[in-house]
């Protein structure tokens, strides 16, 4: 089973004041490099076919972005893509999920994920994407968000 994981863009700094943790969303230039790094994400074609999202506003922000330019369904959300969740949680709902699924969720949280799953060790930026496949525990893609803005500026896009 394919899976790929793509943290949320760039949102309200931690700690601004009168901004709850959980309640931060994408900043507006947040969303500008989220939707450019979305745009690189489809022209790798990589069939994702199911979005899911944690809770929090700026995970789903992004994952409704990845969802208009890939052409998928409204995000489904997630409670164990919740920063405070467990790889081990997280890992056995991805494992039952049908399809290709693309999930946006929060740090440590995906690193850990992967690096559990593919015995990876790695710190995914904001709007990064990770493709792992979960049945032969093998890290497929792993791209930051500067090279996924960069294929999402490119004429073909």
């Amino acid at each position: 089973m394919i899976a790929g994981f793509f943290r949320h863009g760039p949102a309200v700094p931690r700690g601004t004041k009168g901004v709850a943790e959980a309640e931060r969303s994408l900043t507006p230039e947040g969303r500008k490099k989220t939707l450019r790094a979305a745009r690189g994400v489809r022209r790798l074609d990589l069939g994702f076919d199911g979005l899911y999202s944690s809770p929090l506003p700026r995970a789903i922000q992004t994952a409704e972005i990845l969802g208009t330019v890939l052409g998928l369904p409204a995000p489904k959300e997630l409670e164990a893509l919740r920063p405070e969740s467990t790889a081990a949680a997280l890992l056995k709902i991805v494992r039952g999920l049908p399809g290709t699924p693309l999930l946006v969720g929060h740090e440590p949280l995906l690193s850990q994920t992967v690096g559990r799953a593919a015995g990876a060790s790695l710190e995914l930026k904001k709007a990064g994407l990770v493709v792992v496949d979960l049945g032969a525990g093998t890290l497929l893609l792993l791209l930051p968000p500067s090279v996924l803005r960069r294929l999402g500026r490119s004429p073909a896009s």
